[in-house]
């Protein structure tokens, strides 16, 4: 057992335990309460976002000594107009959203990136048999800059097809979008693996393409903040990365997965069956599921940031690329990995060497 040393000076530690051989004891801290925090971001989540109701319902925060409260919204770009009004203090949805409100003037920081890998399914009707089948169709979207629409950009222009050969229609998140297809209402329409376990089988509709198999890697969702956050309360910024990694090592595990499966079913509005819910959790948190989809390592890698600035440029999305220092700050899940060591997704252990996974 380690002893953790947070970054708050000044706050009086009541429990500082920490378990760095395996992710069945995570490391928290207990501490006395020293703020409250509103965390803005898509509902009803789709299962790779539920640890962000995880980390609120299963107390991962308030240990950290936040009071936190999960506020939900229909689509994740709401989350930022949210953290733009200072209506929420963090929230969480695409790289490409959070660089439109920075350069339409908000000041925001990424601290974590928890979906360090886009997982998104191209679904279509029958009467698309190929990607150049989609132009003239209605593409369904959550909202007109959310990144179910500028991946779409992406998976676009790798085809050679523009962004306004189709016809844009908002119509909600990924069981909404879905929904649309199923009806008629849309021809295409950009879901998670989930949705498409859950309506696979439905006369009519078909998955067309795998995102991932065509771009470059893009992180599905990543959390920021404000400028003023990080500068003012860099402590309470530390607490809550630390709350969310807590909670996304904790979910690997058996007991983990009960929390994390109850918060799925306390938000889930289509009703997944538990075998369903089975094969999600394999897909996304179980030993041979990606390390990047729900990353507990915190998914900073500055090669993808980049990457996905030149494709955002290219589609025309934003207008140059940044110092990655004006967009993110990594030093937060960087302090949280000096403390508690790198995990290993495929053994279920924590407080390792970066050499010991490059050596896999």
């Amino acid at each position: 057992m380690g002893t953790f040393r947070g970054l708050a000076t000044g706050f009086r530690w009541v429990v500082a335990a920490c378990s760095l051989g395996v992710a069945a004891a995570p490391c928290t801290v207990f501490a006395q309460q020293v703020g409250s925090v509103k965390i803005g971001g898509q509902s009803p989540p789709v299962f790779e976002y539920v640890y962000r109701n995880y980390a609120v319902d299963e107390g991962f925060l308030a240990k950290q000594g936040l009071k936190s409260e999960f506020v939900g919204f229909t689509a994740g770009v709401t989350s930022m107009q949210a953290l733009a009004s200072g209506s929420v203090d963090f929230a969480c949805e695409g790289i490409s959203s959070i660089l439109a409100a920075d350069q339409a003037g908000a000041d925001f920081r990424i601290v974590i990136v928890p979906n360090a890998e886009s997982t998104y399914l191209i679904l279509a009707n029958d009467s698309i048999a190929k990607p150049e089948d989609v132009v003239k169709k209605k593409w369904a979207v959550s909202q007109v800059g959310a990144i179910s629409q500028t991946y779409a950009f992406l998976w676009l222009d790798h085809f050679g097809l523009k962004n306004d050969a189709v016809d844009w229609i908002p119509v909600g998140g990924t069981s909404a979008r879905a929904r649309a297809l199923i009806a008629g209402q849309v021809d295409v329409t950009m879901v998670s693996p989930g949705e498409w376990l859950r309506i696979k089988g439905q006369k009519g509709v078909k998955m067309l393409s795998n995102l991932a198999e065509v771009v470059p890697p893009l992180p599905l969702s990543a959390c920021a903040t404000t400028a003023k956050m990080v500068h003012d309360k860099p402590d309470v910024v530390q607490r809550y990365v630390n709350g969310m990694l807590d909670a996304i090592r904790f979910a690997r595990t058996p007991e983990g997965k009960k929390g994390y499966l109850a918060s799925l079913q306390k938000y889930d509005d289509e009703g997944f069956t538990p075998e369903q819910q089975d094969q999600l959790f394999e897909l996304y948190l179980g030993h041979n599921a990606s390390r990047y989809a729900i990353d507990p390592n915190g998914g900073m890698n500055p090669e993808v940031f980049q990457n996905n600035m030149k494709s955002l440029i290219a589609d025309g999305t934003i207008k140059q690329t940044y110092p990655l220092d004006k967009i993110w700050d990594s030093r937060f899940v960087e302090q949280y990995l000096a403390e508690n060591g790198w995990y290993d997704t495929k053994t279920g252990k924590a407080g390792l060497y970066l050499r010991d996974l490059i050596k896999e």
